[in-house]
């Protein structure tokens, strides 16, 4: 594309300097038949628009809009509930076995003297189960790291909307900004057309450049259609982030065309922040902990029980007390022992994997945000502005009937393609600076959510 666009301003140019070398009487005896000057690019239709004032009232700004989708994302919400969710497993976790209570009856219903029920013996009794073996703090400290996990879980999805937010935000505009290039497009081939039409008229060009510049505004025509059909569909994209139809209102673009150059950052030190980073570290003390559980699991826990015996036919009572212990014989827990401890390789191996993959894709949307910052900064400081010099010689080259029109409709078509170019650039660049900041944690809230779960 940009090698396109160079070869064109090139030649625009060496035909305009040709048509001005010329002595500056030309221009006052140029063909009277010449038509109007099309509708010229005004430097603010052309130009990088410069930082402006605040967005108006009743319009959408991209704070408010990354407010309102973190209030009101439907999926934000989701992890909030799973998050609760992980608390009460956690307060589960503590929770001690409940207490039986037993009556059994002996010597009842019988022959002899134990016919009936006057020689029975009926006991009331209280039996308990006792973990042994760090069953309980082995539980609690798996329930602990589920809440932990679960809450990274919360902060990246939180991370995930304002990325989705400021990507979609930026689409938006880009798709806003395509509809007022795609309207003065349609505007200037409209002129051209009633230019063309005056000198066929006065046979000052054959009529085949006529259909040209018909078939031109045709197309213009279908290019507005598809920008505001993809306007619509980015406002509806942008708007279902936080569960609504559409915006509702207009978008600001004032920060589209705000653009710094990126930070260089170490790796390691970016990553420390991101949840989906630290999250493996309570992935694999969770793996630990239920190692720890798994083997606590093969010790037997007793059960101990006391009562009181009632002896229905001398009216007497009498303490008894008990234990039972399980004897591990047939189910000593071997199999869920090797699971678990394969498990925390496995998590080990997991989070060596997801530290490499983090990595290598915080690398690559670095690199391709500089990129798009080097392209725009090309664009706006190169690239536009001979682009406009080119069209505005080219229209005065045209004026003096030094050239054909074709050489003033190359000379547009090249800053419209620059102008569109920009701002697909400008896209790119907030695209991939939202995937920098998310990879980084940059939009993390200042509360460190462990200290928050450990407080809790």
């Amino acid at each position: 594309m940009i090698r396109s666009i160079s070869w064109l301003l090139c030649s625009s140019i060496l035909l305009s300097s040709a048509a001005f070398a010329q002595d500056a009487t030309l221009l006052a005896q140029a063909n009277v038949d010449a038509p109007p000057a099309p509708v010229a690019l005004t430097p603010a239709d052309t130009a990088p628009v410069a930082p402006l004032a605040p967005a108006p009232s009743g319009v959408l700004t991209l704070d408010a809009a990354i407010e309102r989708a973190l209030a009101e994302s439907p999926r934000l919400k989701s992890f909030g509930f799973a998050r609760m969710a992980s608390k009460g497993a956690r307060g589960q976790a503590g929770a001690l076995p409940n207490p039986e209570i037993g009556v059994e009856a002996e010597n009842f219903s019988g022959k002899g003297p134990y016919k009936g029920f006057d020689s029975a013996e009926v006991t009331y009794g209280v039996s308990q189960l006792v973990e042994i073996g760090g069953k309980r703090s082995a539980r609690q400290d798996a329930a602990n790291q589920g809440y932990q996990i679960a809450s990274f879980e919360y902060q990246a999805a939180r991370l995930d909307v304002i990325r989705d937010v400021k990507i979609a935000y930026a689409e938006a505009v880009a798709a806003k900004e395509a509809v007022a290039l795609a309207e003065k497009q349609k505007s200037l081939a409209s002129e051209v057309l009633e230019n063309v039409i005056q000198r066929v008229n006065a046979a000052a060009e054959p009529l085949f450049q006529r259909s040209k510049s018909e078939v031109a505004l045709a197309t213009s025509e279908m290019a507005l259609d598809k920008a505001q059909r993809d306007y619509t569909i980015a406002r509806k994209q942008l708007a279902a982030l936080w569960g609504a139809d559409a915006p509702g209102t207009e978008l600001d673009s004032t920060y589209f065309f705000e653009i710094t150059a990126p930070e260089p950052m170490t790796d390691a030190e970016t990553l420390k922040r991101n949840p989906d980073f630290v999250r493996w570290d309570a992935e694999l003390a969770r793996s630990r902990a239920n190692l720890d559980l798994e083997r606590a699991n093969a010790i037997p826990d007793p059960s101990l029980s006391v009562g009181v015996r009632d002896f229905r036919d001398s009216g007497d009572r009498a303490f008894v007390a008990g234990v039972s212990i399980p004897i591990p014989v047939f189910n000593m827990n071997r199999g869920n022992i090797e699971r678990a401890r394969n498990e925390v390789s496995k998590t080990e191996s997991d989070k060596r994997s997801a530290e490499i993959g983090l990595s290598t894709e915080l690398t690559r949307s670095q690199q391709e945000l500089e990129n798009a910052y080097r392209q725009a900064q090309s664009l706006k400081n190169t690239i536009l502005p001979a682009a406009e010099k080119s069209y505005s010689l080219s229209r005065q080259g045209y004026r003096a009937g030094k050239f054909p029109y074709l050489e003033v409709l190359d000379a547009q078509r090249t800053l419209v393609e620059a102008r569109a170019q920009y701002n697909d650039t400008l896209k790119e660049y907030h695209s991939k600076r939202a995937e920098v900041e998310r990879l980084t944690a940059k939009n993390l809230p200042a509360t460190n959510q462990k200290e928050e779960a450990d407080a809790e």
